[in-house]
């Protein structure tokens, strides 16, 4: 009698051993792949503030130290297509992607909805879905002055009334403090500690909502189906009385004399009000 040829292959026993293993090392790897990501997105946005930095100081250099205002917008993401057209021309980048944080899922550097905000607004709609890039080498600079985009970064330049030149913007933050928002770089009393440009974090109204945000043109446009999201959010949870969600990690700054810092959002306050909570 022939002996019994052995089977091969793992028994259940040793499949439910090497599935459990796995389930644990994937356990481990995950967190930590995690906050591997979130840190290459926050090197990305760092680099992308630094650039619009340096575009905003070699604007001024040549420009009696003169930010470039942006006229139109309420919110302090509104910023003109003459804007990013000339910080773009200083700085040596032509694409837009600069001017959107990595770290942000709901602003896309090629969806018109964002980065030509105004052309679409008012104009039909709703809309709901992505909408492609309109053509604006064409427009003439008064266009390009009035016309603005919605981008995931705050600028703390000053906003103006074209008819009059008066500021648009409140001279006190909500908390008792000057707004000190930036005309010339050279009324500045100290640079280094004065924000520029910076990722927005906002939450919806008085509470403590940092996600699915339902308010202003954005939620009007898209027929109310288009939140905001503000950016690098962390995976932890912020509790209040009204509920729970994602908590903000903290917000990338370039300031006044081109350095930038990350600065986390336990060491952020609530100082401006305009639909929103501005956080920095």
């Amino acid at each position: 009698m022939k002996p019994t040829k052995k089977q091969n292959g793992f028994t259940l026993i040793e499949l439910l051993v090497v599935i459990a293993i796995i389930a644990l090392l994937l356990s481990i790897v995950m967190p930590a792949l995690s906050r591997a990501k979130l840190y290459a997105q926050k090197i990305l946005c760092g680099n992308d503030v630094r650039q619009q930095g340096l575009g905003t100081l070699l604007y001024s250099n040549d420009n009696d130290s003169a930010v470039p205002r942006s006229e139109g917008g309420n919110w302090l993401w509104d910023v003109s297509f003459w804007c990013t057209n000339e910080l773009s021309l200083y700085a040596g980048f032509d694409d837009n992607k600069t001017y959107f944080c990595p770290a942000n899922k709901s602003k896309q550097h090629d969806d018109a909805r964002f980065w030509q905000f105004s052309l679409l607004y008012g104009s039909g709609g709703p809309y709901t879905q992505k909408e492609p890039l309109r053509d604006e080498s064409n427009m003439h600079i008064n266009q390009l002055k009035s016309n603005y985009r919605v981008l995931p970064y705050v600028y703390m330049w000053d906003k103006y009334d074209p008819s009059t030149g008066d500021s648009l913007l409140p001279a006190t933050l909500v908390t008792g403090e000057p707004a000190r928002w930036i005309t010339k770089l050279s009324d500045l009393p100290s640079a280094s500690s004065k924000e520029m440009i910076f990722d927005a974090i906002i939450s919806a109204n008085n509470q403590y909502n940092f996600f699915d945000i339902r308010n202003g043109g954005m939620w009007d446009m898209s027929g109310e189906t288009l939140s905001d999201n503000s950016n690098h959010l962390s995976r932890q949870t912020i509790r209040v009385s009204s509920g729970s969600g994602p908590k903000p990690d903290g917000s990338q700054i370039v300031f006044a004399d081109g350095h930038v810092e990350w600065r986390k959002f336990e060491d952020m306050r609530h100082r401006l009000t305009r639909g929103n909570w501005f956080w920095w």
